[in-house]
């Protein structure tokens, strides 16, 4: 990914499109999604096998803890890559590799909904229910 990220840098510099700006947006983005993909199957098997499927939750709190994570992964993300100088270190590892502009973009644009439809697939093989019209019985019933 750290190829991507700093290729995708490259051509936000080329752009004169504020790229330190817009390359932790999207890095932030890709890290919250793979966030689901791990935490949502996690909290599934904690409810079924822990609390029996019994706890509730409210929709506020839930709504809380999900702004505090982007929050924490934006900000963590914008230490790392951006005030540490380690996308520019990457451009500089990357500098005589290339990628097309088309695979390049289309990567941009598959990885995130790869990961977000990834993370509500798994949950719904852990907790049963319907994916495209057909019923699954969840893994943990």
């Amino acid at each position: 990914m750290n190829f991507i990220f700093a290729k995708l840098f490259e051509e936000y510099r080329r752009k004169n499109d504020s790229p330190r700006y817009s390359i932790t947006l999207y890095i932030s983005v890709v890290y919250f999604f793979l966030s689901f993909a791990i935490l949502l199957p996690i909290k599934t098997l904690i409810d079924k096998k822990v609390f029996n499927d019994q706890i509730e939750y409210e929709k506020s709190s839930i709504m809380i803890v999900v702004f505090g994570l982007l929050a924490l992964i934006l900000l963590f993300v914008y230490r790392i890559y951006i005030k540490n100088e380690r996308i520019f270190r990457l451009v500089e590892r990357y500098k005589g590799m290339k990628i097309n502009k088309v695979l390049l973009f289309f990567i941009i644009v598959l990885t995130p909904v790869i990961l977000l439809l990834l993370a509500g697939t798994i949950t719904v093989y852990l907790n049963g229910g319907k994916i495209l019209g057909n019923e699954i019985n969840g893994l943990l019933e």
